[in-house]
């Protein structure tokens, strides 16, 4: 219905052994693999002015064994009235092992974004430190322990980090929305949920990065000379 930009209540063309008809649609129903037109037997009589044929049908097996499948397909495609068998659980198979290629791609994707994020907090952390250099060594001389100076500069880092992660998360929300429209197929639609969890590994994974940045920097604000703040500024 997306692709083809349709409502409910509006019409499609149906073809069917070169016959075309105009058909309403009343629901729309969601698939993520293929797609599917489903109508009643008056309806179908309705449209087409013919009998329906029933050529297939579906059915729930109690065993859901691969090889207890495969071993009924077999069998049943003796029958020469029997043209072909599809398994729900073969065609999950071989979306999964799709998707675990695709989960490998985006492991790779998250541990380079880590990588970036923790580059990036270092190297601000870093500059902020180097800038302010005489100011960090005055409060020094002015009698603040190296833990005291250590949460003056982290106060600020946990603020930014905090704005980062909510900002990034707002951001990341339809930035998702448009990886995953991008990367589908007109035959196979993913899901848009994402998961509350996802959330909160994520901001988890910025608080863990802003820690360590901070312990790292740690060493460089005790090893701060005081006597930088006797330096002119020029």
């Amino acid at each position: 219905s997306k692709l083809l930009n349709i409502k409910e209540g509006d019409n499609i063309e149906i073809s069917l052994d070169d016959k075309t008809v105009n058909a309403k649609v009343n629901h729309i129903t969601e698939h993520y693999v293929s797609h599917y037109v489903y109508m009643s037997p008056k309806y179908y009589e309705k449209l087409f002015d013919d009998k329906v044929n029933y050529n297939a049908f579906s059915s729930k097996l109690k065993n859901k064994d691969v090889d207890q499948e495969d071993k009924l397909s077999k069998e049943m495609m003796k029958n020469p009235k029997i043209a072909t068998i599809n398994s729900t659980t073969s065609i999950s198979d071989k979306f999964k092992k799709t998707m675990d290629s695709v989960d490998s791609v985006i492991l790779v994707l998250i541990a380079s974004a880590a990588a970036l994020a923790y580059v990036v907090m270092y190297n601000l952390t870093n500059i902020n430190i180097s800038e302010r250099m005489r100011e960090l060594a005055t409060i020094k001389v002015l009698g603040f322990y190296d833990k005291e100076v250590a949460g003056y500069v982290y106060r600020e880092n946990i603020i930014l980090s905090i704005i980062g992660t909510l900002a990034g998360l707002i951001l990341g929300v339809f930035l998702h929305k448009y990886v995953i429209t991008t990367a589908e197929t007109d035959m196979v639609m993913f899901s848009r949920e994402i998961k509350t969890m996802s959330f909160i590994y994520s901001s988890i994974l910025t608080i863990v990065f802003s820690s360590l940045v901070n312990v790292v920097m740690y060493k460089k604000l005790k090893k701060i000379n005081m006597v930088e703040s006797l330096k002119s500024a020029e």
